[in-house]
């Protein structure tokens, strides 16, 4: 899939990258470990985890990449990836 931009963050503030899909895991450290509006992710596949911050019923994550580097994971709702019903057809689900 094509890289997509982060959309929704509050000014001032930045998506976390995590290393899995919850709020319960670490965050990553460096400089891919936040993503702020505008910025380029490209989702290497999708799984469910914990409800996004300022909307718990979504619970989709995307592991998000640039190239063959892994960065981590983060809550589907602030990419605009779309809605799942289309992008699930296009990002596989994550190896278990």
């Amino acid at each position: 899939m094509n890289c997509t931009t982060v959309t929704g963050i509050g000014p001032g503030s930045w998506l976390r990258v995590r290393t899995g899909p919850g709020h319960g895991y670490g965050p990553l450290h460096g400089p891919c470990s936040r993503l702020y509006n505008g910025n380029e992710a490209g989702p290497s596949c999708w799984t469910t985890g914990d409800g996004a911050y300022d909307d718990p019923g979504y619970r989709h994550w995307t592991q998000a990449g640039a190239g063959d580097s892994f960065w981590g994971c983060v809550n589907d709702r602030y990419p605009d990836t779309g809605h799942p019903d289309a992008w699930k057809q296009r990002i596989r689900p994550c190896p278990l």
